[in-house]
């Protein structure tokens, strides 16, 4: 019947169109006759052709309005439309003539036949009739009971021969139906069976003698010796299929030991080459699959890279699985070869035999006690028979053909050489079997990015472990062994890697923020002046001031608002908190890691402790490279002073404030070498600081040799003293305090007091140092010896760190008339307490605490108040006002 052509098969007038020819469909011209198409049509052929390319071939005419189209279109291509429109019609047509035409064809056929079964049944019906009518007219006559005779024996000689030949005729289906299944014994089984049925009929014995009746086999029936040699290379075909079977993942062990009877019985192998086999077969399986994990491992299945050779994200929880499921898949291939072979070859220790001694011996002795073995090894020629189809037929079989049992040698099976073999053989393959899984391991646990990753694998591998049946103590020690081993390495090298990372992170910070406080000071304004940073508040969360959020939004900025205000009473500037909080933050991350590692080793202690001193000598090695970092930054010979400060106040927060020692998990030793080891580089530091700093305010404000105002000087018989000190020694004070509150160091009490006690006492040193290159002329000044009156007042007050530069400020006073003006240097310090704040101690010395009044009037004042006084004396020496200031006033304000 032909393709019904589609709408879309028929083109326009001048395309082909499909014809019928002798059965087939061609393609040809249509032809068309003058009666459809006019002489006006004919002649604009040529050009109907060249306008129908313009038309729109996917438009459907048949849906188009005529009006629509006669508007659309010009007279030429309404004709095309035309042509295209008729061609379709007598494509319809001719289709329609075929399918009537075959249809016609097959209802005549089917009639005829409907016709003829109807004849033949009703002959049937008659037949059928006749025979009735015929047994019904015949009397049945008793025949006489006969005794054996000879046409009995031949009948049963040819029942047995056909049952012989049927064997053999059903043998090759049976044996493909058998290796479908993979039912290698049976198949063996049948194949032996067939071999004996095959020398039945082709040899003479005693019992049965085809010749004697009549038959030669090898003339009569060529037919025997042609399907054993269809049945022959059945042979190679088992034991190569059976061989190969050993190699599956999931085989129970009486599925193996039926396989390994089936090479014993088809190739006579030994029993020791069976556990060889076994063995060998076995070791293709695990290296089998080594080599398909393997492709799975590190980034994940090699074919699901990208063409620009990047692998795939694939989520942590898949990675983690998927190691398991590796390790899980080799280790059963491991404990199910090892305690196969032992159920099959070995003697239980209650004294039950071995499955395979157990199975030869039902092969040569049945028994009823068939429940004891697996259903594979449940086998006899009598079951064997019995479930092949047409098992009926085949019981005409002789009884010694039914009874046949398969020779098998079992002395191997008792010596005792066989177990030692068996010890040897399965020790040897066991700790090839462990190498391989030990390299394999690496590989699986290299993708994991975490120690809690490489546990949470490792503790489902030894839940795994406990659970396994088939292997020895020892044996399950080694397979433990292999897995803490392979953690430990993977757990190593992810410790390794985190403080790596850390290492150059902290160094790439460091890198930074010195370039910045080198090159870009503007930029980093807070790191430069900290006080600023200190009373700058810091913004309140958007969250929190709208109103609008939910509670675990709220309680995160609430957080974040905590940690912004905790930095900043801590006196962490932005590029010291960035420094620090790189380290806290990996230190946090690889404590919890290392946390969880140990919580769920219980109590192996061996273990812990092989894994914390490993650790511990990776965290130490990489907190004394943090250390070399610091020392590097501020190696040359003059540092720029920003960037001492600054690593001088992380030296000083890792051995104070922070905890980054003991979260990395340093031991005590090394703790208390690297808390030496940076205090002793912030103390170089601050001393270089301090160094610096005095250098340049002594210069700035008293280089000029002068300590006071000669306005103000006294003569020698002079009886005013000085009330103040000089400015120059003023305007030193204020610069050293503003200097000492800069360096960012006012929070920390401790820390405080050391390093202002040893800036003043280095200020008043390089004062000293300085009015002793003055001329002699100066040695009876009264200012001079004011302001060193105060500044002993001054060093009084840090006794303990500048005890030292007391008695030197004590012998260069003793060098001018002595003079009472401690009580004016006390009124003094107790006006300007205020201003130089952070030169003085922040609690007031024993001597010096003021009365109860004065704290009840003032808390805040803690070197006494300054008492009342009717004229005022700035504290400051001013610039007079001049002449013409009273001008600038505006509306007479100088005449109040």
């Amino acid at each position: 019947m032909a393709r019904r052509p589609s709408s879309g098969s028929v083109g326009l007038a001048h395309s082909p169109e499909i014809t019928r020819r002798n059965g087939s469909a061609t393609f040809s011209t249509p032809k068309r006759d003058s009666n459809h198409l006019g002489e006006a049509a004919r002649r604009s052929a040529p050009r109907t052709a060249s306008l129908s390319q313009k038309l729109d071939s996917s438009v459907n005419f048949n849906d188009i309005d005529p009006d629509d189209l006669f508007t659309k279109y010009t007279v030429s291509e309404i004709r095309t439309v035309q042509h295209r429109l008729r061609a379709e019609a007598d494509a319809k047509q001719e289709e329609l003539r075929l399918m009537v035409g075959e249809r016609y064809r097959d209802l005549l056929q089917a009639s005829t036949s409907i016709l003829a079964l109807a004849k033949s049944s009703t002959n049937v019906l008659e037949a059928l009739e006749e025979m009735r009518d015929t047994v019904h007219s015949i009397a049945p006559s008793r025949a006489p009971k006969r005794a054996i005779s000879g046409e009995d024996k031949h009948l049963q000689a040819l029942q047995s021969l056909s049952a012989h030949v049927k064997l053999l005729l059903d043998a090759p289906e049976h044996l493909w139906r058998l290796m479908e299944r993979k039912s290698y014994l049976n198949a063996a089984w049948l194949f032996l069976l067939a071999r004996v049925v095959h020398r039945a009929l082709s040899q003479d014995e005693d019992d049965q003698s085809w010749h004697a009746y009549g038959i030669d086999v090898s003339e009569q029936l060529p037919l025997v010796q042609r399907q054993w040699d269809t049945i022959a290379p059945f042979r190679p075909q088992i034991s190569h299929r059976a061989t190969l079977f050993l190699r599956e993942q999931n085989s129970t062990p009486g599925e193996v030991c039926a396989t390994l009877l089936t090479l014993h019985l088809l190739d006579a192998r030994p029993i020791p080459d069976m556990l060889s086999i076994y063995l060998a077969q076995r070791t293709k399986t695990l290296s089998g699959l080594l080599t398909r994990n393997a492709s799975t491992s590190a980034n994940g299945n090699a074919t699901d890279s990208k063409p620009n050779g990047k692998t795939p994200y694939r989520p942590r929880k898949v990675v983690v699985k998927e190691a398991k499921h590796n390790a899980e898949t080799v280790l059963e291939a491991v404990s199910r070869t090892v305690g196969t072979a032992r159920l099959m070859f070995a003697d239980a220790p209650s004294g039950d035999s071995s499955l395979m001694k157990a199975a030869l011996h039902l092969f040569q002795v049945p028994t009823d006690s068939l429940a004891q073995l697996p259903s594979e090894l449940q086998l006899s020629t009598q079951l064997l028979l019995s479930s092949l189809p047409s098992s009926s037929h085949l019981l005409l079989l002789p009884q010694n053909v039914r009874a046949y049992k398969p020779y098998v040698d079992n002395t191997t099976l008792l010596s005792s050489s066989l177990q030692t073999q068996l010890r040897d053989k399965l020790q040897a393959w066991f700790k090839r079997a462990l190498q391989e899984l030990r390299d394999a391991l690496a590989d699986w646990f290299s993708p994991l990015e975490s120690i809690q990753e490489v546990w949470s694998v490792r503790s489902a591998l030894l839940q795994w472990l406990k659970g396994v049946e088939g292997l020895d103590p020892s044996e399950q020690q080694e397979l433990e062994s292999v897995i803490n081993a392979a953690s430990l390495t993977q757990a190593t090298a992810v410790w390794k890697t985190a403080l790596g990372r850390l290492e150059a992170s902290f160094r790439d910070s460091i890198a930074a923020a010195t370039t910045a406080l080198t090159e870009a000071a503007d930029g980093n304004l807070l790191d430069i002046q900290p006080i600023t940073h200190l009373l700058q508040a810091p913004s309140i969360p958007t969250g929190l001031q709208a109103g609008a959020h939910s509670a675990a939004t709220a309680a995160t900025q609430f957080a974040k608002y905590r940690s912004s205000l905790r930095q900043q009473l801590n006196g962490r500037t932005p590029l010291v908190e960035s420094a620090l909080a790189t380290l806290e933050r990996y230190a946090s991350e690889i404590q919890e890691d290392l946390a969880a590692m140990q919580k769920s080793l219980d109590n192996k202690t061996d273990l812990v402790q092989q894994l914390s001193d490993a650790y511990r000598v990776d965290a130490e090695a990489v907190c004394g490279t943090v250390c070399s970092v610091l020392e590097t930054a501020v190696a040359g010979e003059e540092p720029v002073l920003r960037v001492s400060v600054y690593v001088g106040r992380i030296s000083q927060e890792l051995t104070t404030s922070s905890n980054f020692f003991a979260k990395i998990g340093c031991g005590e030793a090394a703790t208390r070498e690297y808390h030496e080891r940076l205090t002793a580089l912030a103390t170089k530091l601050m001393q270089n600081w301090r160094k610096r700093t005095v250098s340049k305010v002594v210069q700035g404000n008293l280089g000029t040799g002068r300590s006071f105002d000669d306005s103000r000087s006294a003569s020698k018989g002079d009886t005013i003293l000085p009330s103040r000190p000089s400015t120059s020694l003023t305007e030193a004070l204020l610069s050293l305090s503003s200097e000492m509150q800069q360096l960012g160091a006012c929070l920390d009490d401790v820390r405080r007091q050391q390093q202002v006690g040893l800036t003043v006492e280095q200020f008043i040193a390089a004062f000293l140092a300085r009015q002793e290159k003055l001329p002699r002329r100066h040695a009876e000044d009264l200012q001079l010896l004011w302001d060193a009156t105060f500044l002993r007042r001054l060093a009084r007050l840090w006794e303990t760190t500048a005890k030292n530069v007391l008695e030197r400020v004590d012998a260069n006073i003793a060098r001018w008339r002595e003079s009472d003006i401690d009580a004016s240097t006390q009124e003094f310090l107790t006006k300007t307490q205020v201003l130089l704040a952070p030169l003085l101690p922040s609690r007031a010395p024993q001597g010096a605490r003021p009365t109860k009044i004065a704290e009840k009037s003032s808390s805040l004042l803690l070197f006494g108040t300054p008492g009342t006084e009717q004229g005022f004396e700035p504290a400051l020496e001013l610039v007079k006002t001049p002449p013409r200031f009273g001008l600038l006033l505006v509306g007479g304000a100088a005449l109040r």
